[in-house]
């Protein structure tokens, strides 16, 4: 494999994470417009749906473009019949650089052939270096806590530990076995531990803390990539809302009395260093730009109109909608891919651009006379 084919895959692999955030976006916008905003469990599933078609591609796009669907739905195909039919007003030689404008990026980073593609590829090196030195220092205060810490519990698949340099409860996971950390300070408060017990066991149970755990591993790799910023934190806070709703309806604790929980161990933690990566912490992770407490301000809110009137959810419709936007990952990721063959339209492209560049000489050599 050659550094050309490296960078190609990097690059096609964050514009397919730009392309499921948008359509992440328009279903959420969908969401919003049909007055199914509080569907909290469906949109998370969804969400977690599109990450995972995200990742099944590679594996799955091999087989796709050797169909015949893939030439008929070829998006660069039909933008240069569009051109071919005098429809875009452009040169041959500017539509030829348009289309292709990914492949010269690629050949631009891999050979740095050019300033830009240098300095693209510096700071894509150094943002993922950064980001993996966090993720380090943040399992190395994970391990910290969880080898210093006594173990509480442990069954076959579990472990709650107690630790002393805890602010916040949080759960995370190895290989095979999920841990819940708690601080030392909820020893004497029942209630509070009781509360951090059932919600982090309710992350457990939904697969957030395996999903943390995979989107911290992925995020080196698109550390400058907006839509994996805007897919993660919508996951995450989707997660967290259903997990409140799903403790809730267990009645195991009062709401009034899981919120103020919820709020007194938020302000203990304001000023602590917890673990911000590869765990789920019981008062969240803050909202970009926003701060911790927007998030709780949502998470308390929601729980309020809960109270006053439960969201109904259906299990099944979540699964047609996952299914549905998962095939649309798939179209518009096969739309947008490289044909494997010269379609008829690419060779017309050819020739009138050689034809183009004929006819440029020919008034070069008319000049010199």
């Amino acid at each position: 494999m050659t550094a050309h084919d490296i960078v190609g895959g990097v690059v096609w692999g964050q514009l397919m994470v730009l392309m499921a955030a948008f359509v992440f976006a328009v279903f959420e916008l969908c969401c919003a417009l049909t007055g199914g905003r509080r569907h909290f469990q469906t949109r998370r599933r969804v969400g977690y749906s599109v990450c995972a078609s995200v990742v099944v591609l590679p594996l799955l796009m091999p087989f796709v473009l050797a169909t015949p669907f893939a030439v008929s739905v070829n998006a660069t195909d039909a933008v240069v019949a569009q051109y071919l039919k005098g429809n875009i007003g452009i040169s041959a030689t500017s539509m030829s650089q348009i289309i292709d404008f990914r492949s010269t990026m690629v050949v631009n980073i891999s050979q740095g052939a050019s300033l830009a593609g240098q300095v693209i590829l510096g700071v894509f090196l150094t943002a993922a270096a950064l980001r993996t030195i966090y993720l380090a220092l943040n399992f190395m205060r994970i391990r910290r806590a969880i080898l210093g810490g006594q173990i509480l519990r442990r069954t076959k698949r579990l472990t709650v530990v107690q630790a002393p340099h805890i602010s916040v409860p949080f759960s995370t996971r190895g290989l095979w076995r999920h841990y819940i950390v708690l601080p030392t300070a909820m020893r004497t408060n029942r209630t509070s531990r009781a509360i951090a017990l059932g919600h982090e066991i309710q992350h457990i149970r939904q697969g957030d803390v395996t999903a943390e755990v995979l989107l911290a591993l992925a995020s080196p790799m698109y550390v400058l990539n907006p839509g994996y910023w805007y897919l993660s934190g919508r996951v995450r806070k989707l997660g967290e809302l259903a997990c409140d709703r799903a403790y809730l309806e267990r009645r195991l604790q009062d709401a009034h009395v899981y919120c103020i929980r919820l709020l007194s161990i938020a302000r203990t933690a304001s000023k602590a260093k917890q673990p911000t990566a590869f765990g789920v912490a019981l008062t969240g992770r803050s909202l970009p730009w926003r701060g911790r407490r927007s998030m709780l301000k949502s998470r308390i809110l929601e729980i309020a109109r809960d109270m006053d009137g439960p969201a109904k959810e259906s299990k099944t419709i979540s699964l047609v909608v996952s299914a549905g936007l998962s095939l649309a990952i798939v179209f518009a990721a096969t739309s947008l891919s490289k044909p494997a063959d010269w379609s008829h339209e690419r060779i017309m492209l050819t020739t009138v651009l050689n034809l183009e560049r004929i006819d440029q000489l020919n008034l070069m050599a008319q000049r010199s006379w």
